[in-house]
């Protein structure tokens, strides 16, 4: 799982199929060597340094608060200045998750950050450096970012609404000497000649490619400003660059709606400004970068409204836009700690509700480590058309596809249609939302595309506070009811537990409905797979522990016991590993399991369960090493058939290697 903390965007021109290379320029896409045509998938990322004793700027000496790209209360956390290791983590991190585009947030050749007393971080040129050389030969590039916020007696800066546009023949001449600072040291001079081509090219609107430029806050505090004029200005910025760097920039721009909290006498406007924004040869795309704090809401269901109201008017300009889906810049959602601004349950809920409703590409929130305060980047397994939805919803003239394959995994909040239900934020592994509220008589509907009549087996992933009577539900497959299940008591509303249930399904397109018949009970996801695809182990026999069917919480690595192959490991209490088991025959059974725990540790503990049910308790002793391997013996009984064997964690840590069932030599009386 991915531990930094990241805000992701995605380029809101949604097409259902990948660019392929060699397509002609897509404006607002890639165009670096190797990224052609790619949409932009963008993470936001204080290269802030943390090195102890040097100044935010001249005028604050006080040392810089650290940031991590791991939580900080987790031992394995570094700080950006002791080793390239965290950026190295940090960027892998965002590969993995998808991300192809880091944006640097720069203040100038100083690094001042004129928001320190809230997030006290530098942004200086050697993390900028660092920063650059961690992504070489990484499948990821860079985007300066420019910060324009204006400046305050204790924080010297710089402000893009009071130097742009300029005046004739002098184009914003203070911007123009931060984005040409930036191409000195990464194109024209760079120390490491590699660098240059880490920064991000993007098709204009004439496929000539350009130096990405993002730059927050664009408005104006000049008087006398027009539509024409404040436009045109972007293009005599570009210009006036080329004439004195030789190099062609363009422009992500941060455009600031009427009801913004910002000190500027002109913002711009979607339906006036925005038709002038689009003959401009150097504007690429439109990216807000909405802060939460800077809208005159505070409810998240009304950022929602104001989200999506933004950003309606503004892609009927025909510009890219490049959908921000953070509700603040605030420093925890990027490095979590205690002590930076705005690290509020609120924000929290209205980083999810965001990520929920525009579904970027490839990437999905998360909560890592345990700790809900920080986000994390992870490769979500939702389905292209839920990536899709929100924008839908938005922008009308787009159609989208809104079947969900079979077999593959449905979000509970991802329905059609529905009744009676709402949604919450889920306690879960992946995050995300769940349903609840169900009474008698509510309903989802989820439309779905089956590949061939077979029998499938369904797991509701669930949670219900009480142990009285069963909750009950049925899946109905074009009005036909298809199957049926009960829900157990979990202990809790976000007490997860995963039910099994088996249904027939025909061929082709169809819509499932899961309809409540007893109801206070939660559901977080449904997963289809076809009952052949199913492996089961056979029962008498071995079964290596990395051939688990779902699992929580383990890792593998290579085992060093009598025979080579893998163990699971990194064990803590509540992780536990699921293996499909076919049992020839009903009976008694000695149960052997391999296991392996360092000296210096109490010891392990873990329980085995059949479909649900405890079936023996044991103990895992110290075997001095992890990988010492011991064997530890029980005696089990089992029912014929086919069933999900549980090995449950209830101490860590320790390792397993196999576990192995084999009959027992005599039936063995048991209390009734």
């Amino acid at each position: 799982m991915s531990r930094v903390v990241v805000w992701v965007a995605v380029l809101a021109i949604l097409v259902a199929s990948v660019i392929a290379r060699g397509d002609p320029p897509i404006w607002g896409r890639l165009a670096n060597p190797g990224f052609e045509n790619e949409p932009i998938r963008s993470a936001f990322f204080f290269t802030g340094s943390c090195r102890d004793g040097v100044p935010f700027y001249e005028h604050n000496p006080s040392p810089n608060t650290g940031l991590y790209t791991i939580h900080p209360s987790d031992a394995r956390h570094l700080r950006w200045s002791q080793s390239d290791a965290n950026r190295t983590f940090a960027v892998d991190a965002m590969v993995e998750a998808g991300v192809n585009v880091i944006h640097m947030s720069y203040w100038g050749p100083r690094g001042t950050d004129n928001w320190a007393h809230w997030a006290p971080m530098q942004t200086s040129t050697y993390s900028h450096d660092e920063l650059f050389q961690a992504v070489l030969d990484k499948d990821i590039l860079i985007a300066p970012y420019v910060e324009a916020c204006a400046a305050t007696a204790n924080a010297p800066g710089f402000s893009f609404q009071e130097c742009f546009p300029g005046r004739e023949g002098d184009p914003a001449p203070a911007f123009i000497a931060r984005v040409e600072d930036l191409i000195h040291r990464y194109i024209a001079h760079p120390e490491d000649p590699r660098w240059t081509d880490k920064w991000a090219q993007v098709y204009d609107r004439s496929a000539g490619r350009r130096y990405l430029v993002c730059v927050i806050g664009v408005a104006s505090d000049q008087d006398g400003m027009t539509d024409q004029r404040f436009a045109e200005g972007f293009d005599l910025v570009a210009d006036r660059i080329h004439h004195d760097m030789g190099v062609r920039v363009g422009f992500a721009i941060d455009v600031m709606p009427p009801d913004t909290y910002l000190w500027a006498s002109f913002l711009p406007s979607a339906e006036t400004t925005g038709p002038w924004l689009a003959r401009q040869a150097s504007i690429l795309a439109i990216q807000p970068y909405f802060s939460g704090h800077s809208i005159g809401v505070n409810d998240e269901g009304a950022i929602m409204k104001w989200k999506q109201s933004f950003a309606s008017k503004w892609i009927n300009t025909g510009i890219p836009f490049i959908q921000d889906i953070s509700p603040g810049y605030d420093a925890h959602l990027v490095f979590p700690g205690p002590h930076i601004f705005g690290n509020t349950d609120s924000f929290r809920h209205a980083q999810s509700e965001l990520v929920v409703k525009l579904a970027c590409q490839g990437v999905t929130f998360s909560a890592w480590n345990g700790y809900t305060e920080g986000y994390a980047a992870v490769p979500t397994m939702e389905y292209a058309d839920a990536n899709y939805r929100w924008a839908a919803d938005v922008f009308q003239s787009f159609v989208v596809d809104s079947v969900h394959p079979i077999p593959g995994r449905i979000e509970a909040e991802d329905y059609e249609r529905m009744s009676g239900v709402d949604k919450e934020i889920a306690d879960d592994d992946g995050g995300g939302f769940n349903v609840g509220w169900l009474d008698r008589g509510d309903w989802l509907d989820y439309k779905v595309a089956v590949p061939a009549d077979d029998e499938y087996a369904v797991r509701l992933r669930i949670a219900r506070l009480t142990d009285g009577p069963s909750g009950q539900g049925r899946i109905q497959a074009d009005g036909a009811v298809a199957g049926s299940f009960s829900v157990p008591g979990t202990g809790g509303w976000q007490n997860w537990q995963t039910i099994e249930a088996t249904l027939p399904l025909q061929a082709g397109e169809q819509r499932l409905r899961l309809y409540i018949d007893v109801g206070q009970w939660n559901l977080n996801w449904l997963e289809f797979r076809r009952q052949a695809d199913l492996e089961f182990g056979a029962v008498p026999g071995r079964i290596e522990a990395e051939d688990y069917d779902d699992m929580r919480g383990i890792k593998t690595q290579i085992v060093l016991d009598e025979e080579p192959g893998f163990n699971a490991g990194w064990f803590d209490a509540g992780d536990w590993l699921d293996y499909l088991v076919d049992v020839e025959k009903a009976g008694d059974y000695d149960v052997a399991l391999r296991v392996a725990l360092a000296d210096g540790f109490s010891s392990g503990l873990g329980r085995l369960c059949l479909d649900g049910q405890p079936l023996w308790a044991f103990a895992v002793p110290s075997t001095g090493g992890w990988q010492n391997w011991k064997t530890i013996a029980g005696d089990v009984r089992l029912a014929q058939g086919r069933h999900r064997l549980r090995v449950e964690v209830t101490q860590g840590p320790w390792n397993l290697n196999w576990l192995e069932l084999t009959r027992a030599a005599c039936s063995r009386s048991r209390p009734r």
